[in-house]
């Protein structure tokens, strides 16, 4: 079973993010050739929670797929294509994820789930991408303001970042929340996020959609608000049934 990876990347100085600014373009041949990448994109990301017409030029990610949580970890600790990155970067982090549910395409790409699809177990990580019909990039960015501080208020997520290969017409919102509910509540109900989803979805503003749930397998390296985003994954082996589910979900990604 295929494992997703989503890094962080962040630039504090001016050399900084000129470089890794230019890898956008130049890093992409490289990544091509690394071994065992299949699906990756290369992400700048905007201003305060990543929801916003200004960019970050401080943050970038990177979303890979590789075929085991074991040659996941080996290739982004020590691929030749990422040691700028790990050399570069101020801070780096890196969640390592399993497929439980997937509707829509990415250029093209499903995320497969298996044969059988694992139990959804917490907390759960959700991947929102959509490509904006440019018919209809007025109407949506006039609701990202109200999103963004709905979002910076929102108690219940545990982590939000906005991000994207193309400013203003590719937009990926990758969240982390203690429960469905929690998650649900947010994106369907709230008078901002949910409001703006009904109406995308009803007058078609996006000509693809992917939208994916995924379990934390791991997590490596440190970024705010990700520090302790594995703890209530380890509390909950406390359970027999979780343990048992963690267990059989770590052995298969490897």
């Amino acid at each position: 079973m295929a494992v997703v990876t989503f890094s962080l990347f962040g630039f504090s100085s001016l050399r900084q993010r000129l470089w890794a600014f230019s890898q956008m373009g130049l890093a992409k041949p490289s990544l091509r050739k690394t071994p065992d990448l299949g699906f990756f994109k290369l992400m700048g990301t905007g201003s305060g929670a990543g929801f916003s017409t200004r960019p970050n030029f401080g943050v970038y990610s990177l979303l890979a797929e590789w075929p085991s949580l074991e040659i996941a970890r080996e290739r982004i600790r020590s691929a030749r294509s990422l040691s700028g990155y790990r050399k570069t970067a101020d801070r780096t982090a890196t969640v390592y994820l399993e497929p439980v549910s997937s509707r829509g395409q990415w250029d093209g790409h499903h995320f497969d789930t298996g044969p059988e699809a694992p139990e959804q177990c917490m907390p759960l990580v959700a991947m929102t991408r959509a490509s904006i019909r440019p018919s209809k990039l007025i109407r949506f960015w006039s609701r990202v303001p109200a999103i963004s501080d709905a979002v910076e208020r929102e108690p219940s997520r545990r982590f939000m970042i906005g991000t994207g290969e193309i400013p203003w017409l590719h937009q990926v919102t990758f969240s982390l929340w203690n429960s469905v509910d929690e998650m649900e509540r947010f994106a369907r109900t709230s008078p901002t996020h949910g409001e703006a989803v009904r109406q995308a979805y009803h007058d078609n503003w996006f000509s693809e959609y992917c939208f994916t749930r995924f379990n934390l397998l791991a997590m490596d390296g440190h970024w705010e608000g990700l520090t302790n985003v594995t703890e209530r994954a380890e509390t909950s082996v406390n359970d027999p049934l979780d343990s048992r589910a963690i267990a059989a979900r770590l052995a298969a990604a490897r």
